[in-house]
């Protein structure tokens, strides 16, 4: 088995606007480099040139990579996309569509664009390769995918679910690089349809949890903080709460506020839908006196739409809530984008310069899990990147058991969809947790993150695997956090770099 590589971003030091037209793509300058994630799967000697982010369109970019196979031969149909961040509308041979562009600024993720408005098997806007296609040594493969990209975006992050991400690449100006075979002209581009998929930021805290995207925010607060048991009359330590919600409602929202009431699955139904609403009824009342007129429906659910689909003491306070959601104001025309630091380093070390290590408990008892990096690309987002090895004796470990672990259920922070590699959240000192990245939806709706997946993949003795995360940053005054890998055991104490 070989040995899996860190996760490696190499800036290249040949600006992609001064590319010579003559170049050839197998000569191309590599703006930024990516490997493949170590597995036995046909990518693990992959190395993954992007070698050209051009601006294509006025509202499209088109990015070009150049597949290498550093040691054994890499099978191309494996760029596929196997599953994203929301869904998998490509037909499973268009090879090229595995690739991602991440615009942080927009909190956006950017998919091939599609030939076909198609739900599923649609054709992609990207390099084709046939089933039997393969890189080898000494003789790499070109590939491209072309996304529709706001004419406004300069920069863009290039991701791949079996490999990690770049830092933020910039744009070139049409004709600046070696066009490959089949790239599209100006009518393909015009005719394909694009895919597109908002984030959304999510974090709990002691009263109350965040799940925000550019578009709408929701905050779900604590009823035993709100409340005493039992009784839906707002508690002194309440007004606190209430008035930071009342100076996001008064300074971001936009329309309609709702005011939704939510109880756990203990007791009757029809009790618990009345608690629900005269709970919803009485943060509506206290808003009121401190938003002025802005509109807040209210509604009880009850039982009906847990947060949390377990029975644990932790699952259940979580689903106790009263919840508030406001679509955001826009943002005003150039406002100011939050910088996007370039990483100092590729991998997370302590003061000793050692990787963080968790030891598998319980069903991934064996695993080892190294944390290769947890970097900083934005004040709202960051990268965590972890390499599953199997240290021990015995049979195959599936990692997706990490997701269905115990400590899912006492922590209360994935988010549905079990084959996503999102069971990870991180602490700080404050005890607010920190989650993936995901799709925007209800707490019931599984949501997806931009990550790795964990579908048929198993580690043997000796075996190992590289995946990774984007995840919801912490405050800029955050340098180290807990992170707590579910079916791990705990690493204290981690920086942030970047």
């Amino acid at each position: 088995m070989a040995t899996a590589r860190e996760p490696s971003v190499i800036p290249s030091t040949t600006p992609a606007a001064t590319t010579s037209a003559a170049t050839t793509p197998a000569d191309a300058p590599a703006l930024a480099t990516l490997y493949g994630d170590g597995h036995t799967d046909g990518l693990a000697a992959a190395r993954i040139d992007v070698i050209g982010l051009e601006r294509s369109a006025p509202n499209a970019v088109t990015a070009r990579f150049r597949i290498s196979a550093d040691r054994d031969e890499v099978r191309l149909e494996g760029f596929h996309a196997g599953q994203l961040a929301g869904d998998t509308p490509y037909d499973y041979i268009q090879a090229a569509s595995g690739f991602y562009l991440l615009d942080d600024p927009r909190f956006s993720v950017y998919y091939p664009m599609k030939k076909d408005n198609a739900e599923v098997r649609a054709r992609c806007l990207c390099s084709y390769s046939g089933p039997l296609a393969k890189a080898t040594p000494g003789s790499p493969a070109l590939m491209w995918a072309t996304y529709q990209v706001p004419p406004e975006t300069t920069s863009l992050a290039v991701g791949f679910d079996s490999a990690g991400l770049t830092a933020p690449l910039p744009i070139s100006p049409a004709g600046t690089g070696p066009r490959l075979d089949g790239e599209p002209d100006a009518a393909a581009i015009a005719a394909a349809f694009p895919l597109t998929v908002p984030l959304a930021t999510r974090s709990t805290a002691t009263t109350t949890s965040v799940t925000e995207s550019d578009q709408q925010v929701e905050l779900a607060l604590n009823t035993d903080v709100l409340f005493a048991f039992d009784k839906a009359t707002l508690t002194a330590r309440a007004r606190k709460t209430l008035q930071r919600v009342a100076e996001r409602v008064r300074t971001e929202a936009q329309g309609d506020v709702r005011v939704v009431g939510h109880t756990d699955d203990v007791g009757d139904d029809a009790y618990n839908m009345d608690l629900s609403l005269r709970r919803a009824k009485a943060v509506q009342k206290a808003l009121t006196g401190l938003v002025g007129p802005t509109p807040l429906q209210v509604e009880g659910k009850g039982e009906t739409e847990p947060a949390v689909a377990a029975t644990s003491d932790a699952a259940r306070a979580r689903n106790r809530r009263v919840e508030v959601t406001f679509q955001r104001l826009p943002k005003p025309a150039g406002a100011p984008r939050t910088p996007v630091p370039t990483p100092s380093s590729t991998a997370t070390a302590t003061a000793t310069g050692t990787v963080p290590t968790a030891t598998g408990l319980r069903e991934l008892t064996g695993l080892k899990a190294d944390l290769q990096e947890l970097r900083r690309i934005s004040d709202r987002t960051l990268i965590a990147t972890v390499t599953f090895r199997h240290a021990g004796g015995g049979g195959k470990v599936s990692l997706e058991r990490g997701a269905w672990d115990a400590d899912v259920d006492q922590q209360a922070g994935i988010y549905g969809y079990k084959l996503d590699f999102f069971w990870l959240a991180l602490a700080d000192a404050a005890h607010t947790r920190y989650f993936p990245l995901t799709t925007p939806g209800r707490l019931d709706v599984p949501r997806h993150c931009v990550c790795s997946t964990t579908v048929l993949k198993s580690l043997g003795a000796g075996e190992q695997i590289r995946m990774f995360v984007l995840m919801t940053a912490p405050p800029a005054d955050v340098t180290s956090v807990d992170v707590n890998l579910f079916g791990f055991t705990p690493m204290h104490g981690v920086p942030i770099t970047g």
